[in-house]
């Protein structure tokens, strides 16, 4: 089995690495973009920038899917607002 380096692990346990998954958005940007911000900076940090539209949709989307299954709504009552 092929090991990475503890470069890859978390800060936490010593090495760089402040992200703990990958996401579309974190794949498409610029390499010294995503080093910044998963490497250099913490989640807390990354949490204080500013959010852009697609990430602001994302958000949403998620949040009227995950309260669609959670709490067994429609459509129709997320755009309502029913929770």
């Amino acid at each position: 089995m092929k090991t990475i380096g503890k470069e890859w692990t978390r800060k936490e346990e010593g090495g760089t690495f402040t992200a703990d998954h990958l996401s579309p958005s974190q794949l498409n940007k610029n390499m010294d973009h995503w080093f910044n911000d998963y490497v250099v900076l913490t989640a807390e940090q990354r949490k204080s920038l500013f959010s852009n539209l697609n990430m602001d949709c994302g958000a949403i989307v998620g949040q009227a899917v995950q309260d669609m299954i959670v709490h067994k709504l429609t459509v129709k009552e997320v755009m309502k607002g029913k929770k």
